[in-house]
């Protein structure tokens, strides 16, 4: 039975203070991620003695393996064991040594002191990060009255600890400088175990050992104890349970039990499923991905990353978007350039259709990719995962916003390579992309081709439709090419989709800019693929550099002559600007994009890098997006078909509205566009004024699944919150009147003709049979977040009216006009805002998520298995239907975006019922949930995992579809939870609040948001809140109930007071 899920489960059960006395930790791979920083010192100090050591032998000895040596050697051991391990391994054997040789020394405690003087380096550089779910258990364990210790044998462990801010949880260490101390023998013999238990005064058969090492399991296994568990870091479960685990997890979230599940009497729910995804390192692999918080570096290829890679380095400005694969074009997994706005369609086929159902679907189509540049030398091509490869590393540069690649190539002959390339898509000309590619040889004289190509590639057809997230394959063939000119090094080509008729053309250029060609270049011209060959003739130390400019356009309207002449002046503009000045002038508006809208997150490197990578998102998604939408997927992947969701409004409009309001300008002005047809679409389900389709790209409804696609009227209310809070963040009323108040008007007469006034609600206004934003319950009547969001659009409205009758009755005339507006129509919806019916719970004074969700059954959430999340693919609709289930949040939203109509305790009831029974399948969900637990929770440790969760969706994969994609909505959700939930911003009505919180992990949390004319600087520290105004003469803001009246200058500080 041991090993079995039984078993697991009995001893879950069993870790509790009836049957155990104490938990002892080791700490490197367990608590911190410090294995990583450990890993990387050894490789770096082994590596250097033995390229010393083979220089003067003449031999060839391998290198250090992360992957292989570091397990077998030297993880768990004292650090001069490992090295005698380590040497051992390579049948070499050193002399011992001091305690006070140099670093570097040809010793035994040489090279230990070497590998010791790197990791203070790196702790200097990167400092520590704690894995969230072993921490989250430790504290558990300590509320239970467990005591706790470290059995490490790193010397480095009262400083680690204490910069990770866990060192107090523990009521003993022994570490390696106690090892030394007493003459304790190192792992895997039990002495350093036996010794903690001891100065706990505990039994060791009453206590439990806590490894991610074999050593170490060996030894807690030696000394008698009482339960092992063994943590499984790196996906060898086998071999801990071999040296003797009793149980082996992945993390030790999985061992967490929620307070306020066991408070409420919920079952567990499913917060361990999500705790243990976040508690994950937020890179899928810890030694391939170092710390850095202005970039993203991968140190290693790895096949099985190629999906997902392909996604995390996507660079893309809102309208042309790159995915991140390799510049030879292979391996890869869907690496195919999208365009914003470039779609075909499709008729959706219903076995039995309805009247008023969506009939034509819309997909994001892959165009022709010029990313594409393959090398040969001597006939020999470099392929990355058949070539050998001696170094690598490819970094995503947020600073600059460029995607760079260094690859050592050795060829089959034994010589070497160093293969150059650096790309960006331009954030200041949004057709333009630019790659640059070098290569050197090391050894010897070669002959060089260099294939740069522009091919239409094949569909994935591996991408299959089980997962409703990922985006529909349509086959190849649905574009026809349609146009080409070829001239010296530049081709461009043109495509138009059958269906839709949309007409793109994309082209590159090219220059030399280092190295002899010879003869001028091939040119290939095969049908949709298309090579420009170029032949070097190069001696040793000799670079050649290419540059290739990339040029895209695409308009329904125009002709197929008119977008190739657009796309040759494109690449000729660019080819005449240089390099050069293209990456400097990226380089400058990213540097302004940082400064006005970086969060800096003092104290936790990886947090703060991952929120970088986040903001990098949005930034990538709205830089030139003016006349279009924000798909889901960004421009990073092909995931829900490139459709554009309410994401927008909601979660990444916040962001842009106070951080770059004239993008968010930008995104309202695509929703008026919209306007007509969605008009159209209100005509087609029966009712009045305007029905915004839930997922689209041209403006068309294109859910097929009509409850919860149409059924989600909320949108429209949605996107009327979104423009007033744009107009009274930035006081633009000029878009208010020419365009805003047309939106609200539409929009506040389609709830008009949905809902009803009842009868059997006391008169109340009901609206029924509609899907809020929890997809787990369809078709109710009232739910709240929908019936309070109608409410305040319709009050919106009349308020729009109001104003603009007032100010400028000739605009009023004009709209009245255009509109067809009634003068009763505003006096109706004001008396069904003012009677809108709001389901509540008088014996728990609690507000219901619709009418009937308290008749539905529980979900048996403690007999669900974790790989059954998300619930959605594996679950008929019908079943979550019919359960207390919430895919995300719903009525805990509305306590957030409608906060003044909710008391703290009515927040706090909200949260305390529905967050239990919130699986959070949804990316929309936990930045909500970290928000409200921030405000309403007794500490932040709810919210600060779940801000953890929602950080590293995409770095950690969290929902296992980042392939298809990073999770935009998230992304703004990061900012969200840390403007709004720890910064506790709120706006209301244009005047800014704060109740700032900081979590435990930080520091200091640091932003600006524009208001007005005026910019503020926001400085969380322990010490206090610091409020700036970095531009404007005056701002009035308020601070935990305290009117603060700030002057350019004259900063005003305040404490924490939660």
């Amino acid at each position: 039975m041991n090993g079995t899920p039984q078993h697991d489960q009995a001893l879950h059960m069993l870790v509790g203070p009836a049957e155990f006395d104490a938990v002892l930790f080791d700490m490197d791979g367990v608590l911190t991620t410090t294995a990583r920083m450990h890993a990387t010192a050894w490789k770096r100090t082994f590596d250097e003695f033995l390229e010393d050591w083979d220089a003067e032998h003449g031999s060839n000895t391998p290198r250090f393996s992360v992957a292989e040596d570091y397990p077998s050697t030297v993880d768990g051991k004292a650090r001069e064991d490992g090295v005698r391990d380590f040497l051992a391994s390579r049948h070499l054997e050193l002399p011992v040594g001091t305690p006070d040789s140099p670093a570097g020394e040809w010793s035994v405690y040489g090279i230990g002191n070497r590998k010791q003087q790197y990791v203070e380096e790196a702790l200097e550089s990167e400092g520590v990060e704690v894995f969230p779910g072993s921490v989250a258990w430790l504290r558990e364990l300590r509320d239970q009255g467990i005591r706790t210790a470290v059995v490490t044998s790193s010397r480095n462990s009262e400083a680690i600890l204490a910069t990770a801010g866990i060192l107090d949880l523990f009521d003993a260490l022994v570490d390696g400088n106690t090892a030394i101390e007493l003459g304790l023998t190192g792992k895997p013999a039990p002495d350093v175990f036996l010794e903690a238990a001891e100065r706990l005064q505990v039994r060791p058969d009453r206590s439990i050992v806590v490894e991610d090492s074999r050593a170490g399991v060996e030894a807690a296994r030696a000394g008698g104890f009482g339960l092992v568990i063994g943590v499984d870091r790196a996906g060898l479960p086998e071999e801990l349970r071999q040296a003797g685990a009793d149980l082996v997890v992945e993390d030790l979230a999985v061992l967490v039990a929620r307070e306020t599940d066991r408070v409420h009497h919920h079952p567990a729910g499913p917060r361990s499923y999500r705790l243990r995804a976040g508690a994950v390192r937020l890179l899928a692999a810890q030694d391939d991905f170092p710390i850095d918080k202005h970039r993203l570096v991968e140190r290693r290829f790895n096949l099985d990353y190629v999906p997902q890679m392909e996604s995390i380095f996507a660079l893309s400005n809102g309208y042309l978007g790159l995915r991140g694969s390799q510049d030879e074009g292979r391996p890869s997994y869907d690496p195919s350039p999208m365009l914003n706005g470039f779609y075909e369609t499709w008729p959706i086929e219903y076995p039995e259709p309805a009247y008023g159902f969506a009939e034509t679907g819309q997909t994001m189509l892959g165009v022709v990719d010029g990313g594409v540049i393959r090398l040969f030398v001597d006939d020999e091509p470099f392929v990355l995962d058949k070539s050998e490869v001696l170094d690598y590393e490819r970094v995503l540069d947020m600073d600059k916003g460029i995607l760079e690649r260094r690859v050592t190539w050795r060829t089959r002959d034994g010589s070497r390579f160093r293969l150059v390339s650096r790309r960006l898509v331009s954030f200041a000309s949004r057709h333009l992309a630019c790659i640059e590619y070098e290569v050197t040889s090391l050894d010897r004289a070669a002959h060089l081709v260099i294939s740069s190509e522009l091919v239409l590639r094949s569909e994935n057809h591996d991408a299959k439709r089980e997962d409703p997230r990922r985006g529909r394959v349509l086959g190849d063939g649905v574009m026809d090419r349609v146009g080409e000119r070829v001239r010296d090094q530049q081709v461009v080509v043109a495509y138009k989709t059958k269906a839709s008729g949309f007409v793109m053309a994309g082209g590159m250029d090219h220059r030399v800019l280092s190295g002899d060609p010879g003869d001028l270049p091939e040119l290939f011209n095969d049908q949709d693929w298309k090579r420009v060959v170029y032949r070097f003739d190069v001696g040793k130390d000799e670079t050649v550099k290419l540059v290739k400019y990339l040029a895209y356009h695409h308009d329904k309207d125009e002709s197929v002559s008119e977008l190739v002449f657009r796309a040759v002046e494109t690449l000729e503009r660019a080819a005449s600007q240089g390099t050069e000045a293209i990456f400097a002038e990226q380089q400058r508006f990213v540097e302004d994009f940082w400064t006005r809208g970086d969060v800096i997150v003092d104290g936790a490197p990886l947090l703060q890098q991952a929120v970088r990578f986040n903001l990098f998102q949005l930034l990538q998604v709205s830089a030139r997006v003016w006349g279009y939408g924000v798909p889901a997927k960004g421009l990073t992947g092909r995931g829900y078909e490139g459709h554009y969701f309410w994401d927008a409004e909601v979660y990444v409009m916040p962001y842009l509205t106070y951080v770059a309001p004239h993008l968010a300008k930008n995104l309202l002005q695509h929703r008026y566009e919209m306007l007509d047809k969605a008009r159209q679409r209100a005509r087609e389900v029966n009712e009045t004024g305007a029905l915004f389709p839930w997922r689209t790209i041209g403006g068309d409804e294109a859910s097929a699944y009509w409850a919860a696609g149409t059924a989600q009227y909320h949108i429209n209310a949605d996107i009327g919150y979104a423009l007033v809070r744009y107009v009274r963040a930035t006081g633009d009323t000029d878009f208010l009147a020419r365009y805003g108040a047309e939106i609200l008007v539409e929009t506040a007469r389609l709830w008009a003709s949905l809902g009803f006034f009842s009868d059997r609600k006391e008169g109340r206004f009901v609206i029924n049979g509609v899907t809020g934003p929890d997809e787990y319950s369809a078709l109710v009547d009232n739910n709240t977040f929908t019936n309070l969001m109608a409410q305040e659009n319709m009050l919106q409205a009349v308020r729009a009216l109001e104003w603009l009758e007032e100010t400028d009755p000739d605009a009023y005339a004009r709209l009245a006009q255009r509109t067809g507006l009634d003068e009763a129509e505003p006096a109706l919806w004001r008396r069904a805002a003012d009677r809108m019916y709001i389901p509540y719970d008088q014996e728990r004074s609690l507000y219901l998520q619709d009418d009937g969700f308290l008749d539905l059954e529980s979900w048996d959430f403690e007999n669900t298995p974790p790989e059954n999340y998300p619930l959605l693919l594996h679950y008929h609709p019908l079943v979550l239907y019919r359960h207390q289930v919430v895919k995300q949040a719903d009525v805990v939203l509305a306590t957030f975006l409608l906060g003044d109509l909710f008391t703290h305790e009515d927040k706090r009831r909200v949260l305390d019922y529905y967050d239990p029974l919130t699986t959070s399948d949804s990316s929309l969900s936990e930045c909500i949930q970290c928000i409200m637990a921030a405000e309403v929770g007794d500490d932040l440790r709810t919210a600060e995992e779940y801000f953890i969760d929602a950080v590293g969706i995409d770095l950690a994969d969290v929902a296992g579809n980042v392939r298809d994609g990073v999770h935009v909505a998230s992304a703004g959700g990061t900012w969200m939870a840390l403007v709004n939930g720890f910064g506790g911003m709120r706006d209301r009505n244009g005047w800014l609040s704060f109740r700032p919180r900081l979590p435990r992990r930080m520091n200091r949390l640091c932003f600006k948001v524009q208001v007005k004319d005026s910019t503020l600087r926001v400085d969380i520290t322990r010490d206090g809140a610091e409020y700036r105004l970095e531009s404007g003469d005056e701002l009035t803001i308020g601070h935990d109930g305290e009117t603060l009246v700030l002057k350019r200058g004259e900063p005003v500080r305040r404490p924490l007071t939660g």
